[in-house]
């Protein structure tokens, strides 16, 4: 997801490049990728990561109103499909997982996996 607006004077972007009253667009996916922060592994997935933070769901007067349910929902749900399906896997390759024909965003147009009930 993103925001288009226009640029006005932002304090903490003082140095910015663009004129006033130029479009900017402000990409949610980039957060949690910084190199100063997160070093070379930036851009993976990692789950073990110490620092979590991230900005999945908006921040300040823009924080996604359903956050509250959404994390218990994940918190019960994953859990429960790894339990269910303990040998969950990828269809295809990793290199083969079609990418979201975006700019804006990150993620995958699907993610084929292989589901196999214990039974």
């Amino acid at each position: 997801m993103g925001c288009a607006r226009d640029r006005s004077p932002i304090p903490a972007c003082s140095n910015c490049c663009s004129p006033k009253g130029d479009p900017i667009i402000v990409c949610y996916a980039a957060p949690g990728r910084d190199v100063k922060v997160h070093g070379d592994t930036a851009t993976d997935f990692d789950v073990t990561r110490e620092n979590k933070s991230h900005m999945a769901f908006g921040h300040g007067v823009h924080h996604c109103l359903g956050a509250p349910l959404a994390r218990p929902e994940a918190n019960i749900a994953l859990p429960q499909l790894f339990h269910r399906f303990p040998d969950l896997r990828l269809a295809v390759p990793v290199d083969e997982l079609p990418a979201l024909p975006s700019f804006i965003s990150n993620g995958h147009a699907s993610l084929p996996v292989h589901l196999t009930a214990d039974r």
